[in-house]
């Protein structure tokens, strides 16, 4: 009889296993924080915040490859978090997304601020010819405000933004804002605010660059 109890049990307990883990499961996932798994969409908004403090996370696509883990590293390392990789479809580090999202919270809320009034960009256009190494008396009618080439607390001139971050080549420079600023306007359209004005001043990067690949292609053909 005991025997036959003991048998019994152990069969109803081999047939609710399965069970209890998908139970277990689901109470899991319920528990999981929304936004704190690396979906697709996940991944591009933190793609996106990192280009936006000046930390370049390669392209915008959801995926997380390894200049975007580079990335993620690198504003982890500053910020005293632990050392983690993103993964495809695996949790995120609530950290990491807070940290991040009040980091790219300051950068794009800046131009908004009552201490930063127009007057500065419309007076670095004016005196944008004078830096050497601009080269005004090849690129002086491709006029830019230095406030769009201040990226993550650090301010570029628009040449050492072209060798920093794209080798010193203009066409290449081209090409990849003009990938960013599709995905940044994407992005924006769904978050709206200040991340609109962020796609602002890309566009403006964008367009002076532009300005100085027609130049140069104009030279280029003359020679």
């Amino acid at each position: 009889m005991r025997a036959a109890l003991a048998a019994s049990v152990a069969a109803f307990t081999l047939l609710a296993m399965p069970l209890m883990e998908t139970t277990a499961a689901k109470a899991q996932s319920e528990r999981a924080e929304p936004g704190s798994i690396a979906t697709a969409g996940v991944v591009r908004e933190i793609q996106f915040m990192l280009l936006t403090i000046g930390i370049d996370p390669g392209p915008i696509d959801g995926n997380p490859r390894q200049m975007t883990n580079r990335a993620v590293r690198i504003f982890q390392q500053r910020s005293g978090l632990p050392q983690t990789d993103l993964v495809s479809n695996e949790p995120v580090p609530p950290a990491l997304l807070e940290r991040l999202r009040q980091a790219a919270a300051k950068v794009m809320l800046k131009p908004e601020s009552p201490s930063a009034p127009p007057a500065p960009p419309t007076q670095a256009i004016t005196t944008q010819p004078t830096p050497p190494a601009l080269s005004p008396d090849r690129f002086a009618s491709c006029t830019y405000s230095t406030d769009d080439f201040r990226v993550g607390g650090r301010q570029y001139t628009p040449q050492s933004f072209l060798d920093e971050g794209f080798d010193g080549t203009t066409n290449r420079a081209v090409i990849n804002l003009r990938q960013r600023l599709d995905e940044a306007r994407q992005i924006a359209e769904g978050v709206g605010g200040p991340a609109l004005l962020e796609v602002q001043r890309q566009a403006r990067v964008l367009a002076y660059f532009e300005c100085r690949q027609k130049i140069e292609q104009a030279s280029a053909t003359t020679r």
